[in-house]
């Protein structure tokens, strides 16, 4: 069964092309483009799309027709979502914009004088997210897992793409441990997309859409032991331009962990079942771990 390996798809190549189209035809121009390229990625993604499907039918309970209609359009929004991204970055967003739903929430939190932990999923785009939150007076630090493509990286660097917000990548020695210790004495506020895990983590177990599923126990574990503020937020697409961005009430930590990763399952169940579309979790997202 395939599981999640940390890399991310694409080429630089892939990369190239769209941000060459970006630069010559502007964004909308470029949808057009990415229709195509999406369309082909779904007659032959293979496993991503078994995964997906399988998702759709076996766990949001789709007809076979309805959830291919699903895939097609959430392989075409997967690439909007990362052209959105890369556009805010280099200045070619204008036509982007969001409305909120809790942002006050998330910027009461971020001026209590006490930083805290925001979580998300691989539900919408986290990035525009981190790009459009400008009324944040204190820094934003994403947790990242490193093993990502370097040479694609390098490009996105090159080309001016890069994050209103500074990245804390995760590390086999452990080192982010401590940064993310520093930057929330520093009282800042540490991101983290707490739905993915790699091979050998430790994870925690709940009930998600009637399945159980695992979870990684660390995000849960460091606010928990920090007793730290939190609170969780979703950007999704609700228009062609448009983004939705959602945040809830903080909540603080009191010792109970399972609590703060089922209110967290809860949250995630609701915008899920709104935007089966935005779900981009393409593997077997129910394979227990590895012991």
């Amino acid at each position: 069964m395939a599981s999640w390996t940390g890399r991310s798809r694409g080429s630089v190549l892939g990369y190239k092309i769209v941000v060459g189209s970006l630069r010559i035809f502007g964004l909308s121009r470029t949808y057009f483009l990415l229709k195509i390229i999406s369309f082909y990625y779904y007659l032959f993604a293979g496993e991503p799309k078994k995964h997906i499907l399988d998702f759709y039918q076996n766990h949001l309970g789709f007809s076979t027709q309805h959830a291919k209609k699903l895939c097609k359009s959430n392989f075409y929004l997967l690439a909007q979502s990362i052209l959105d991204k890369i556009a805010l970055a280099m200045g070619m967003g204008s036509d982007i914009y969001y409305q909120q739903k809790g942002e006050d929430e998330l910027i009461r939190m971020a001026k209590s004088g006490q930083g805290g932990f925001v979580f998300s999923a691989h539900v919408g785009n986290w990035d525009i997210a981190g790009n459009l939150l400008q009324n944040l007076d204190v820094p934003l630090n994403v947790l990242m897992y490193e093993n990502e493509e370097e040479k694609l990286n390098e490009y996105l660097d090159r080309i001016g793409s890069k994050p209103n917000f500074n990245i804390i990548p995760i590390k086999d020695d452990m080192s982010h441990l401590i940064k993310i210790y520093k930057h929330f004495k520093q009282k800042e506020l540490i991101c983290i997309n707490a739905d993915r895990f790699l091979p050998g983590a430790k994870t925690i177990s709940a009930d998600f859409l009637n399945s159980k599923a695992h979870f990684p126990e660390g995000p849960f574990s460091i606010v928990n032991k920090l007793k730290a503020n939190y609170t969780f937020i979703f950007a999704v697409k609700n228009s062609r331009f448009g983004y939705e961005f959602s945040a809830t009430k903080p909540s603080k930590a009191d010792g109970q962990i399972h609590e703060i990763l089922e209110d967290y399952v809860t949250c995630l169940e609701e915008k899920v079942r709104q935007y089966p579309e935005q779900w981009f979790n393409y593997y077997d997202f129910y394979q227990a771990p590895a012991k």
